[in-house]
């Protein structure tokens, strides 16, 4: 499964940077896009940088994610935060939440860094968007991100190389235009030139969808869609966009 043996290494290997860089976006979607209380439900929570960064805002979180190991990573990070008690972290799938919400009364819901892009048929990405309206309470707010077409297929790099102190990512990737699915081998290699290294491999595999089908399967969900802004910015979608961000609301 993948994020097994890659959640150890998940932060450091630079992807805390999207979560640093969208709590600061989402202040800004909120004064724009306003809710009436402050309760959070992440989906694809990982690591929980996210989480605990709108708790620090007085959020009262709680953290959804599939892999038990992104889970262990963010349940460290509590262990010595003074906001750990406005953390609950949940292990299950964001298609079903069902069973994992005592009530459904969330403010919001977020879903981002392209986790719905791992969704590979229509079908999954409606079953996350439906969960995500069970969550939400009456007015409450859903903000979430997907990669475009535009960005899998062309300026997704077909080999990528990360170097950092003793950590190396290989990144090999191939576009299928025809499903609109990118697949990407990821390499990792953890240690030092003395005691050598750690090689850890993974899969990952993110659909591109056409904008009408995402708008229509939040639709078909219950919800309304208040905007949608073209990644971290508040301009309109473009057909260079990488990154849309989804503003849906559920009717009162």
């Amino acid at each position: 499964m993948i994020y097994d043996r890659y959640a150890a290494v998940y932060d450091g290997s630079g992807q805390i940077r999207f979560a640093l860089l969208l709590s600061a976006y989402l202040d800004e979607v909120l004064r724009r896009h306003q809710v009436s209380g402050r309760r959070l439900v992440d989906l694809a929570c990982g690591t929980g940088t996210l989480a605990l960064m709108m708790a620090a805002q007085g959020w009262q979180v709680i953290g959804v994610d599939r892999s038990a190991a992104m889970l262990a990573q963010a349940r460290a990070k509590l262990e010595h935060s003074p906001y750990r008690h406005m953390i609950d972290l949940r292990q299950g799938d964001m298609r079903d939440v069902v069973q994992l919400l005592a009530t459904a009364d969330a403010d919001l819901v977020t879903c981002t860094y392209d986790s719905l892009n791992y969704m590979l048929s229509e079908r999954d990405l409606a079953a996350c968007f439906r969960s995500a309206a069970f969550a939400l309470a009456p007015g409450g707010l859903l903000i979430a991100d997907m990669n475009t077409q535009h960005f899998l297929q062309y300026d997704w790099g077909e080999c990528v190389i990360h170097e950092l102190i003793d950590y190396v990512q290989v990144e090999q990737s191939y576009f299928d235009p025809q499903h609109a699915i990118v697949t990407m081998a990821l390499s990792c290699f953890v240690g030092d030139d003395e005691h050598g290294y750690e090689r850890i491999d993974e899969v990952h595999r993110e659909r591109a969808y056409d904008d009408a089908v995402v708008r229509r399967l939040i639709a078909e969900a219950g919800l309304y869609i208040e905007a949608s802004y073209d990644s971290f910015t508040f301009e309109p979608p473009a057909d260079a966009t990488q990154r849309i961000f989804y503003i849906a609301r559920k009717p009162r």
